[in-house]
């Protein structure tokens, strides 16, 4: 597992956070935003979310967890837009989401992490 940096710590530790808040529905913007204010530099929610998002991924699945990603969405009409790095990561993790069309393997990831009660691994 590669290191983590202040980036993708901040981030896991906001994504978890948000879970134990019951907070399950972020846009990559906002979490761009509140990344922004605490490490006190600018994140781009386009360019600078994709690679740590896939590390928590990664943490997470090494840890036997839902994967926290699965609350930051892209925003806009499209609810049923799913990043595609999720989706590719995701089913590269979990074979039984090759089958599923994109959108329905967030939402039974998302499930996964709502219905989780023990996050301390």
């Amino acid at each position: 597992m590669e290191d983590f940096t202040d980036i993708d710590y901040e981030l896991a530790c906001f994504l978890l956070e948000c879970v134990e808040q019951k907070r399950y529905t972020w846009t990559y913007a906002e979490v761009a935003e509140v990344l922004s204010e605490r490490l006190n530099r600018p994140v781009n929610a386009h360019f600078h979310l994709n690679h740590p998002l896939g590390k928590v991924v990664s943490l997470c699945f090494a840890l036997g967890l839902p994967f926290l990603s699965a609350i930051v969405r892209h925003g806009g009409i499209n609810r049923r837009t799913i990043g595609s790095g999720f989706y590719e990561l995701a089913r590269e993790l979990r074979p039984q989401y090759k089958a599923m069309e994109p959108y329905r393997a967030w939402q039974q990831e998302l499930a996964l992490v709502r219905s989780c009660r023990d996050w301390s691994p």
